[in-house]
């Protein structure tokens, strides 16, 4: 099974689930997922296209989403065994259940649902914001629903017009109103009522929150939807209200690191400095006086360039892509214009992190994987190296702590880890003119990492920053080989300790 980014799009029209995860690029791409996400109904749907079961209308649905599902990534669909409740099918990448769809068949409501206008944006609730007794309500209608339906024709017979509008509501309602913005859909479960009403109908909507889990995110919705007073269908929908990680501040870098005019006059490139580690090491260098180029793509944040204006240093903001070697050649010609050398270069850029296994159908994600760490790092150190040696100038890299306990779902990530540790090692043997640092942080809580798990565990990313611009400033010992800062001085600090 593949979707297109067109497929997306239609979705997004036809339902009104216009949430930024899956139309806005740039949002996305401050996300865990690093990219657009396909709606999980969306991706039901495709699955249910390929393996529909025998029959034609349904008088229940359920929908468990397990992993994302990304358009440009062929998957795999197999049926399910039919039991007494249904029969249906699931959706698969490698051996990683991404989504399973169970259908029971019967007489569905015989309405055609009148299109409504959509919401024009979603709200960014947090998980507080949520108690139980939360409600909302409304009218609701897809737009161009033939569409939708002559992209899925098999889906589309096996449903219902009716169950498929309830279906594209339950996408709507937790991306665009309850939970909204933050919601990752966990799953869906519909039942379908018989009505008298037949023909055009306008639905409406109301749906309350009955659980909300404060320390995981987790809510429980339910919901009815009806047609001129009388229920179509009863829902119940989980989600995970998502938390987005802090972003790094001066604030919480300052008792770790206090401001100084250390390093006025010096200049440093961080890649990838716009968040996570990153933006913390970019702010821990401008509060030591240092001009600090900041590659990133997409926007850099307003705050962390607010945040800069009040230290000794400044952020200069310089987007594009640092796996292109002619970012790094337009910003060498820049620095030298403008400083003559460089004295640091930070390399804390990574692709987006995600689950992935070593088996055959892996292998392309984990070679792209692989060949886009590598260039984050080769490709700057190729352009800026040169500007690094006149003064002895300081290369840190940062690697990972998982090279030491590598996690059962990231093979890719600690080959790419390996490989990058393997380069500086060639590069300190070779270029004895540059100070090289590698340096291996724990779990940090970052966007990169950004999982109801990792914020039980991980720490904030400024303590481990500054212990790293502490170690830049240090003399660091020749000898042609990197200098690995120890876990020590790379862990990080549980939330809520200095």
């Amino acid at each position: 099974m593949l979707l297109s980014e067109d497929d997306v799009a239609l979705f997004a029209r036809v339902s009104g689930d216009r949430n930024a995860l899956h139309c806005s690029p740039d949002h996305a791409r401050r996300t865990p997922f690093g990219r657009t996400v396909a709606h999980g109904v969306l991706a039901a749907l495709a699955a249910l296209e390929e393996q529909t079961p025998d029959g034609t209308g349904v008088t229940a649905v359920e929908a468990d989403f397990g992993n994302p599902v990304f358009p440009g990534v062929r998957y795999r669909s197999e049926a399910l065994d039919g039991t007494r409740a249904g029969t249906g099918c699931r959706l698969l990448d490698g051996d990683r259940t991404c989504l399973t769809v169970r259908v029971r068949p019967g007489a569905p409501p015989d309405l055609d649902p009148l299109p409504t206008p959509p919401a024009r944006s979603a709200p960014r609730h947090t998980i507080a914001d949520l108690p139980p007794g939360t409600a909302v309500s409304g009218a609701y209608g897809p737009d161009g629903i033939d569409a939708l339906c002559g992209r899925f024709p098999a889906a589309a017979r096996l449903l219902g017009r009716t169950p498929l509008a309830c279906l594209l509501w339950s996408s709507q309602l937790a991306g665009m109103r309850l939970p909204g913005e933050n919601c990752l859909l966990g799953r869906v479960a519909l039942r379908f009522l018989p009505v008298a009403a037949r023909g055009p109908a306008r639905l409406s909507y109301t749906a309350r929150v009955v659980h909300a889990d404060h320390r995981f995110g987790l809510v429980s919705i339910v919901g009815e939807i009806t047609a001129d007073g009388a229920v179509v269908a009863e829902a119940e929908i989980e989600a995970l209200v998502r938390t987005p990680a802090p972003l790094a501040t001066a604030a919480a870098l300052s008792p770790h690191l206090s401001p100084s005019t250390r390093l006025r006059g010096a200049s440093a490139v961080v890649v990838g400095g716009s968040r996570g580690l990153g933006a913390a090491l970019s702010l821990a260098l401008a509060s030591q006086g240092c001009e600090v180029y900041v590659g990133h793509r997409g926007t850099l944040p307003e705050t962390l360039l607010a945040d800069a204006g009040r230290l000794p240093g400044r952020l200069i903001s310089v987007p594009g892509d640092a796996a292109d070697p002619r970012w790094s050649d337009a910003l060498r010609s820049r620095v030298e214009r403008e400083h003559g050398r460089l004295g640091f270069l930070v390399c804390s850029a990574a692709p987006p992190l995600r689950t992935l296994g070593l088996a055959a159908p892996d292998l392309e994600r984990m070679d792209a994987f692989l060949t886009g760490s590598l260039r984050l790092v080769s490709a700057p150190m190729a352009g800026l190296l040169p500007l690094l040696e006149p003064g002895r100038g300081r290369c840190l890299v940062i690697s990972s702590a998982a090279l030491r306990e590598p996690p059962r779902d990231w093979p890719h990530y600690v080959a790419a880890k390996s490989a990058v540790e393997g380069l500086v090692h060639w590069a300190a043997r070779h270029r004895p003119g540059v100070a090289f640092l590698l340096a291996r942080p724990g779990m940090l809580w970052t966007e990169q990492t950004n999982s109801p798990g990792a914020r039980e565990t991980a720490g904030p990313v400024e303590p481990v920053a500054a212990r790293l611009v502490r170690r830049l400033l240090e003399p660091v010992p020749a000898g042609g080989v990197p200098h690995l800062i120890g876990e020590e001085a790379a862990a990080p600090v549980p939330a809520g300790r200095g």
